[in-house]
């Protein structure tokens, strides 16, 4: 099978499973306070998912680097499917931190594995087109989801959500076992070797520098993602509006990584990183300071664009890194290092709500992703 081909069906199976994961991601917020959380609790339901996701990433990437990516990706994509029954049964908020554990766990099967597949069968002249390819499909299906999130949920309820997310990872489940070659049949050109050590990966200023940029910018952008629901009950907002926020936001991102991609194959990634970075946090400064839909949607759309632009960079420069590293390993750590953000945001985020109020949460959340801004700088400078 064409390189190609193999792209296309595996950017079409993770991009409509990461639809179902994003029609459930404005709503778990919502739940969780309809199920009696508080700011604290509603954090770390949140954070739960990237707390399995984070502490079993590298272990997960180095397995798959010895045993292979379909194997993976379609029995993670499987227990996404058995886990949106669980969803639906929840008696208390409390429940659904085990639930967004398993979920989490199950995560580290699917994205950053069909990554490492991605940049294992791309050209090496096209490894920011291919990579770009697979982030925009990741990236359109999460951005659909919230808005078809928000509909199916004022018009349904909660549990149709629910159930609709499992179709959906069950579909693609399907897809990868059915169309996607074994590993063997087009991975036999790349020369194996041991993956290098955790320890080694780190100890690399590149990588390392790639690594703390995902960590803040994930602590910062999480803020956004996790209670822009929250702000939105404070001033009125509808879960389809939320939902169509949200997906603007996310589908300016997936819009602009081919584009994106194709540049950071002709200059130096480095430069998209840092200027996609720095716009992010000013952007996300400003949502606390205005009110309404439209000021919000605008926000945004300018947000999205700028993290379009960093993105393929990230992307490119581990790949490259993961070809001596050991491709899932990377892949993993890269994961790891977002994931790792996404839990320090939530549970920061909640105590900050608690505290002093929601609008602070975003003003902390820029703080972030602009010190992030300031790490991938000095740790990249040299970089060519």
């Amino acid at each position: 099978m064409k390189k190609s081909a193999i792209l296309f069906i595996l950017s079409a199976a993770v991009g409509v499973a990461m639809m179902g994961l994003g029609i459930i991601w404005p709503l778990i917020p919502v739940y969780a306070v309809e199920l009696g959380a508080g700011g604290f609790l509603v954090g770390l339901i949140v954070a739960s998912f990237n707390i399995s996701r984070t502490l079993l990433s590298p272990l997960s990437g180095s397995i798959s680097d010895k045993w292979g990516r379909k194997r993976f990706i379609a029995s993670g994509l499987l227990i996404y499917a058995v886990l949106s029954i669980f969803y639906v049964l929840p008696e208390n908020a409390e429940t659904l931190i085990l639930i967004r554990l398993l979920h989490g766990t199950a995560s580290l099967l699917v994205v950053p594995v069909a990554m490492a597949l991605t940049a294992d069968i791309a050209p090496p002249q096209k490894l920011g087109l291919y990579m770009g390819t697979l982030n925009m499909a990741i990236m359109l299906g999460l951005g659909f989801g919230p808005a078809m999130g928000g509909i199916i949920r004022d018009t349904l309820g909660f549990n149709a959500a629910f159930y609709i997310m499992g179709g959906l990872a069950l579909m693609t489940s399907l897809m990868v076992a059915v169309f996607i070659p074994s590993d063997k049949s087009h991975l036999s050109h790349i020369k194996r070797f041991k993956p290098y050590p955790v320890r080694k990966i780190i100890a690399h200023r590149t990588a390392a520098g790639i690594l703390i940029m995902r960590f803040f910018a994930a602590s910062g952008q999480g803020s956004v993602y996790t209670f822009l629901p929250i702000l939105a009950m404070k001033i009125d907002l509808s879960s389809s509006q939320v939902g169509i926020i949200l997906t603007m936001n996310i589908f300016l991102i997936a819009f602009l990584q081919r584009i994106s991609g194709r540049l950071a194959n002709r200059i130096n990634p480095k430069h998209l990183i840092i200027a996609g970075t720095f716009a992010s946090g000013i952007t996300v400064l400003g949502i606390p300071f205005v009110n309404g839909f439209t000021p919000i949607l605008i926000l945004n759309i300018l947000m999205g664009i700028a993290n379009g632009l960093s993105l393929p960079g990230g992307l490119v420069i581990t790949g490259r890194l993961g070809q001596t590293m050991g491709m899932a390993s990377i892949m993993s750590l890269n994961d790891a290092a977002w994931g790792l953000g996404f839990i320090v945001s939530p549970i920061l985020s909640g105590l900050i709500l608690d505290w002093i109020g929601v609008s602070y949460v975003f003003i902390a959340g820029s703080l972030l992703i602009l010190l992030g801004g300031v790490a991938v700088t000095v740790f990249l400078w040299n970089y060519k």
